[in-house]
């Protein structure tokens, strides 16, 4: 059995800049949600000459055990071993904006669902023109996810029979994991077309996070964004040895010890200043495979 994590197409550009990153293997299993889940939707519109502010936080944890008494993770006994079974994920959420004078066209739906993905779903379209006034508009925006599990048994998440059993038992285990990820932009304009992006799916398999964001002059493309922007990137991934009785030269720890097999991190941070255009997409996903 093997578990693996992408991170899919980072790409900037600011004038004439490209960055692309893709390709390692680690993995993660997606954090439950409770039989009772929650819907929010929300829709803005915002059209004005002047003042402007909006501002919006979420924040979700869930688990499959009592987030109140963590950590440490809850285990439970199968045999002889001591598994620890619990995930817990969480998702955290953060845009503010502020425009002093000008004028603003404002457009966001948000979307947020506890039992299905995507988790969190927010669209978003900035116009901004200073015209004759002095004024300014600046745009912060951030979205995080942040799961922890245990080892257990592939059979729980794996339907294939094939790769749920094997000779030593009934249950072939995966290594425990814990991932971090965020993405960002900020911006502080006075004249600017934006769009923004956001997707995160934790409570279902393949966990993923998508972030993205285009800015042009209001003219739309062809035409230079006046001000600075900045977006940026990270991840910090471990996960666990597989047991070496599965097979193979890559299982060679134990899962029950919970040995460290793999780490990865990743940062990366794109800026413009004065005139641009910028985009800059962002993906990650963790995906568990036979």
């Amino acid at each position: 059995m093997k578990r693996a994590t992408i991170l899919i197409g980072v790409v900037a550009t600011a004038m004439v800049l490209s960055i692309a990153f893709s390709g390692v293997a680690l993995a993660s299993q997606p954090a439950c949600p409770t039989p009772e889940t929650e819907t929010i939707k929300t829709v803005t519109q915002i059209s004005c000459q002047g003042r402007v502010t909006e501002t919006e936080q979420v924040s979700w944890e869930s688990s499959n055990e009592d987030i109140l008494n963590n950590p440490p993770l809850a285990e439970f006994e199968i045999g002889v071993f001591t598994t620890g079974e619990e995930v817990v994920g969480k998702l955290d959420y953060y845009q503010d904006l502020k425009v002093t004078d000008g004028v603003t066209n404002f457009i966001k739906d948000m979307d947020v669902d506890t039992g299905s993905v995507p988790n969190l779903n927010v669209m978003k379209s900035i116009g901004y023109s200073q015209g004759t006034t002095i004024g300014s508009l600046s745009h912060d925006e951030e979205v995080s996810m942040g799961i922890v599990a245990g080892w257990y048994p592939a059979e729980n998440v794996v339907l294939c029979p094939f790769a749920s059993a094997f000779q030593f038992g009934t249950f072939a285990p995966f290594p425990a994991s814990c991932e971090d990820v965020k993405a960002r932009s900020k911006m502080v304009v006075t004249d600017v077309l934006a769009t923004t992006v956001t997707k995160v799916g934790m409570s279902e398999a393949p966990v993923d996070l998508h972030y993205a964001v285009t800015a042009t002059g209001s003219g739309g493309a062809g035409t230079p964004a006046h001000g600075s922007i900045a977006a940026e990137f990270s991840a910090s991934v471990e996960e666990g040895s597989t047991d070496w009785w599965i097979g193979g030269h890559c299982a060679q720890g134990w899962v029950e010890d919970y040995d460290l097999g793999s780490k990865l991190t990743h940062y990366e941070k794109g800026s413009a200043n004065g005139e641009w255009e910028f985009s800059k997409e962002m993906d990650y996903q963790s995906v568990i495979r036979p």
